[in-house]
């Protein structure tokens, strides 16, 4: 019988956490539920803790706090940082206690078994400083697993007393297990498994709509291009979007843009401008579970070819072939914080990204309107690689003059003309089944 059968048990309860500090945390919350076996009981545990988001959106938005947090997220700031950080968290997990406490309440049939599933390190530590605690009261087995939501060894993401740490790279895991041994830190199981992308939006593209995506990535074809831009849940990025989409339009009519974003008091001017433009698609809603559905939806009504994005948790849709739903080309702005940077990391390492040496050739041939002919495209974009995504220079007027000149020379065309997926496979890392994997080991834990 499969390990999975103990998840499905009437007596089992699956609780996944949401912390309101961006969108990130909650889709790969939604992945992980999208591939949840049938079956499972599940509840939503949420953190009404306004602080978590109002201090992620002012060190997101603000330079000098970003720098900051930067400083404190390396060497031996970092330790220091995250000693007290840690302390801090666990010594404020009453609130948690007493809504664990609730389900068990709620509950027609009392659970004997509560696999918690943390995607923000806040609230994983604050369950684990509650966890034994609550088993004594309830009798029941309370199984936290914790999902790393960047490929980032942040020493915050290391959660004594956790069961469980899945993270995507063993880079990571490395740097998290050596923390953890001089910090002589209770030891806590980290297992790498291929970061978990929504399994719905790994369907592969009918033949027609894999020959649209196909022509979409140039614009000799007269095709309408569509383009999906998801506002980050922090609102970084409003204004380089507000330039980039006039400097695009500017220079080619059938560029179509589906702008997904939070309806907020720091986006209501940026909305009602956009929504002026042509060729401007918005899909808003208050919340942010809806956000997160409505952007899975374009997908599903659209084939969208690429996609403006930050290179936070959307780096991983980078492991999406071509021929997926969800396999759009990712052009991303540049990255804010330690986090981002390490993603890019990650995907430079698996060759789902150009070097940074390629990457500044091809900005440089932009810059200066250079054709780029046939020999040197080959040894640019060789036969063979796993290119997913490139790095788009810093400014929207670079970035638009950019994606125009790749256009015009064929370099998406390229990118995807050669694309292997043996090559973007090859590695454990890069595959788009981290989902099932997850609920694999997780039913083991069981």
């Amino acid at each position: 019988m499969s390990p999975r059968h103990f998840l499905t048990d009437p007596c089992t309860l699956v609780v996944f956490t949401y912390a309101p500090a961006g969108l990130g945390h909650l889709r790969v919350t939604n992945s992980l539920s999208a591939g949840l076996p049938k079956g499972v009981n599940t509840v939503l545990l949420g953190s009404s803790d306004k602080g978590i988001e109002a201090i992620h959106k002012f060190i997101s938005i603000h330079v000098i706090t970003r720098r900051l947090m930067e400083w404190f997220q390396r060497g031996r700031p970092q330790k220091i940082f995250t000693y007290f950080y840690r302390k801090y968290l666990r010594s404020g997990s009453d609130e948690m206690r007493r809504k664990i406490e609730e389900i068990f309440e709620q509950q027609v049939d009392v659970p004997k078994t509560l696999v918690i599933v943390a995607t923000h390190f806040g609230l994983a530590h604050k369950i684990a400083a509650v966890k034994k605690e609550i088993e004594n009261k309830t009798g029941a087995k309370i199984i936290l697993v914790v999902q790393v939501t960047d490929d980032t060894p942040q020493y915050i993401w290391y959660v004594p007393g956790a069961d469980m740490i899945f993270v995507p790279s063993r880079n990571t895991m490395f740097e998290l297990k050596e923390y953890a041994l001089k910090s002589n830190l209770e030891k806590v199981k980290i297992e790498v498994l291929p970061y978990p992308v929504n399994p719905l939006m790994s369907k592969k593209l009918s033949s027609k709509n894999m020959e649209k995506r196909e022509r979409q990535m140039s614009a000799d074809t007269g095709e309408v291009i569509d383009f999906c831009l998801p506002v980050p849940g922090a609102a970084v990025g409003m204004d380089f979007l507000h330039h980039l989409i006039p400097q695009l339009q500017s220079k080619y009519s059938n560029f179509r843009f589906h702008v997904v974003c939070k309806e907020a008091p720091f986006t209501r001017k940026f909305l009602q401008e956009v929504k002026s433009f042509p060729n401007v698609l918005l899909h808003t809603s208050k919340h942010d579970r809806e956000i997160v559905d409505v952007y899975e939806k374009i997908y599903e009504e659209n084939v969208i070819s690429f996609e403006v994005t930050k290179p936070s948790e959307q780096s991983f849709k980078a492991l999406y072939d071509f021929d997926m739903l969800g396999g759009s080309l990712l052009l991303f702005s540049n990255p804010v914080g330690r986090q981002e940077r390490d993603n890019l990391d990650f995907l430079r390492r698996h060759g789902l990204i150009f070097d940074q040496k390629t990457m500044l050739r091809l900005w440089e041939y932009a810059d200066e309107g250079k054709s780029l002919s046939g020999s040197l495209k080959e040894r640019l974009i060789p036969e063979g690689k796993a290119i997913r995504c490139l790095q788009l220079p810093f400014g929207s007027q670079r970035a638009a003059n950019f994606i125009w000149w790749c256009m015009k020379n064929r370099v998406f065309e390229s990118i995807l003309q050669n694309y292997s997926k043996a090559a973007a496979n090859k590695d454990s890392e890069t595959r788009s089944n981290g989902v099932d994997l997850f609920w694999s080991k997780v039913s083991l834990l069981v």
